[in-house]
């Protein structure tokens, strides 16, 4: 388990989650015909939006209309809420992994009947814990995974969110965090494969996944990309379909023709000894 405890966002990030995400929407609605205009043109690729902890498809419904007018397939993933429930019910960091484990078994299978259906590799994006199966979807199956795009996803240790201790009391958890084991979580961080191009969207105002946990370790194939939004405003906001749509296109281009990061931080390190051959 780590040593310290990665920060969580700031209070009033948190806080005002709901009137950010309300002003986003709303900046949607408004902005929404131009930004089908300036956003690059879809290849008829099928895309994949998968929804964040507690939400169903109406919780994308949003972006999957927008990747529709620009020319994109956009089937549901018809994954019901995404919620645990039963024996998957999440009272320790354990219990999240094998939850995690289980959702994206089932988008394995459901990118498989896509791809099997349309005769195309599938664009997988997932917003807050969907981009997680988004990210590791992508690298169990890179043959049928086109590009994966992941919005506000907590790659980190879970405590770096601002939900950890709250979930902990609604799930009624009475397993010590310290006893807890973090390793299988935070493996989900380690690319197997550099097959797959993956964008990171993430915001430092984020109220829900602090900044700490909020970035993939910078290789090749990983290009981050810094937004102003809530972690709600993420399925509503402006700016973030924009580069979701830039993420797409910059995907279908040639490994020479992709730019670096956008606002990154740091310059990419190379490849982690052992993944596989970039194709990126």
């Amino acid at each position: 388990m780590p040593r310290t405890e990665p920060t969580p966002p700031a209070l009033i990030d948190t806080l005002t989650e709901p009137l950010r995400a309300g002003l986003e929407a709303t900046r949607l609605a408004v902005d929404f015909n131009r930004l089908v205009r300036e956003a690059p043109r879809g290849d008829a690729h099928p895309v994949l939006v998968l929804p964040s902890y507690g939400t169903g498809d109406g919780g994308t419904r949003l972006l999957r209309s927008f990747l529709s007018t620009l020319g994109y397939e956009t089937p549901p993933p018809s994954l019901g809420r995404n919620v645990d429930r039963g024996e998957l019910r999440i009272r320790s960091v354990e219990d999240a992994a094998a939850f995690r484990r289980a959702q994206v078994d089932r988008v394995v299978d459901r990118v498989r009947e896509i791809a099997s259906r349309t005769g195309a590799r599938v664009s997988v994006i997932g917003w807050s814990m969907g981009g997680l199966f988004a990210l590791d979807t992508s690298q169990r199956i890179p043959d049928s995974v086109h590009s994966a795009v992941t919005l506000g996803s907590p790659f980190g240790d879970p405590r770096g969110t601002s939900m950890f201790h709250l979930m902990r009391v609604l799930n009624r958890s009475r397993v010590p965090v310290e006893e807890q084991d973090f390793g299988p979580w935070l493996a989900g961080r380690t690319l197997s494969t550099q097959a797959v191009p993956i964008t990171v969207i993430h915001s430092d105002r984020d109220g829900i996944v602090g900044r700490s946990i909020a970035e993939l370790p910078r290789t090749r194939c990983v290009r981050h990309v810094r937004v102003d939004s809530s972690h709600l405003g993420f399925a509503a906001n402006s700016v973030v379909f924009l580069e979701v749509a830039r993420a797409l296109a910059m995907a279908r281009r040639k490994p020479d023709e992709r730019s670096g990061p956008r606002r990154a931080l740091r310059r990419p390190a190379e490849p982690a000894p052992g993944l596989a051959a970039t194709t990126c």
